[in-house]
């Protein structure tokens, strides 16, 4: 195996040199599956360029292939809906369905097979990638991760499940669950982009970072590895990459060749941390939370910043309470924090977490935008 990176903004020239080095070829049907996790208002480096996907639309149709572009809509709770449409419209991606032997498709609606886990029970589009498919393309975003450290090749496959795999995925083990996925999908050629790249806090609130690289391998445990050494990880205490290994998805790039590629080398990249921080004594772990409650406790925030006036308790606990205020949402069995703080857990997915730290907690799955602000302005404002 082998793994072929430049760093160019010319994309289109450095995707057809990646193309040669690797000798790879394309079949007359290829599926790009593109990482469109951002929310509106969308941040750089959270969605796949859409300049990076314009250079492998171009070079696939003057190929001649026809290509599928297939994504699964967001996942949604009872307020806040992310319609397939939405999800077109706001990335961008809409236009790619204009165009002559192109068209987007949304994956939850294709036919499922079921494998059933040690975890859990997976629903995948199995069928379409071996009968409707010749040549499958992981297009995933180079970008760090507040739950799995990065997301990259291995990651993206996480839009194949049904919505219930993907929540499941969460409740279980996520970094296993990641790994096991790779074991029923394997792309025949995985691509990794940074223009730009994301980091910090990601995937959702990190800060864009141009890398203007482009790497490619048919192994994804080689290229995430690999990706993983250049941005300063050690890629082996990343979890679901050494998972992935281990049940023989793919092998690890050598360690010792990194020095090869001196020039892409990332210094000083922020990492991403497992907490946010409000103010000064206001803290939000998200754990392995699913999107639905990350988006909830999200919007409450911003709410919170938006009218200051009108939760000045809120913005005061925040800035002066006397006990630091911790926020604790997603399945965090593993979190251990101090039992002299105080703690609100939000979601079905922390109630392991209250119970232990004797905390009250919003029991639902998913909480709704409204409850969970409510929840939260009730709680951080009581003594």
């Amino acid at each position: 195996m082998s793994v072929a990176i430049r760093k160019s903004k010319e994309i289109k020239k450095a995707l057809n040199e990646i193309f040669h080095e690797l000798g790879f070829h394309f079949g007359k049907r290829v599926f790009v599956k593109p990482n469109l996790c951002g929310r509106d208002p969308i941040l750089p480096g959270e969605n796949t360029s859409i300049e990076v996907m314009d250079a492998l639309v171009e070079i696939l149709l003057e190929k001649q292939c026809k290509i599928i572009i297939g994504h699964d809509k967001l996942l949604n709770s009872k307020d806040v809906i992310f319609s397939f449409d939405d999800l077109l419209k706001n990335s961008g991606f809409k236009k790619y369905n204009k165009m002559e032997n192109v068209k987007m498709i949304n994956l939850d609606d294709l036919e499922r097979t079921r494998f059933k886990t040690d975890e859990l029970t997976f629903n995948l589009p199995v069928k379409f990638l071996k009968n409707e498919v010749d040549t499958y393309i992981n297009l995933a975003k180079i970008k760090t991760h507040m739950e799995t450290d990065v997301s990259l090749s291995l990651k993206n496959q996480m839009g194949l499940p049904s919505p219930e795999d993907r929540v499941m995925m969460h409740k279980t083990n996520l970094e296993k669950t990641i790994a096991k996925l790779a074991l029923y999908c394997k792309p025949d050629l995985n691509i990794l982009e940074g223009f730009p790249a994301m980091e910090g806090n990601g995937p959702h609130h990190g800060t864009p970072i141009d890398l203007d690289i482009i790497a490619a391998s048919r192994d994804m445990v080689e290229l995430d590895s690999f990706l993983s050494e250049l941005l300063g990880y050690n890629s082996k205490d990343i979890k679901h990459i050494r998972y992935a290994s281990e049940y023989g998805v793919g092998k690890y790039y050598n360690i010792e060749k990194i020095s090869d590629f001196k020039e892409y080398l990332v210094n000083d990249f922020k990492k991403a941390e497992k907490v946010y921080r409000f103010g000064t004594r206001l803290f939000a772990y998200p754990t392995y939370s699913c999107s639905r409650c990350i988006s909830a406790v999200n919007l409450a925030g911003r709410e919170f910043k938006k009218h200051p006036f009108k939760y000045w308790r809120v913005i005061w606990k925040a800035i002066f309470s006397r006990k630091k205020i911790n926020i604790v949402f997603g399945k965090a069995d593993n979190l251990e924090l101090d039992k002299n703080d105080k703690f609100i857990c939000v979601g079905n997915c922390s109630k392991g977490f209250s119970e232990v730290y004797h905390a009250d907690c919003l029991d639902k799955c998913p909480p709704g935008v409204e409850e969970t602000r409510k929840y939260l302005v009730k709680k951080i404002s009581e003594k």
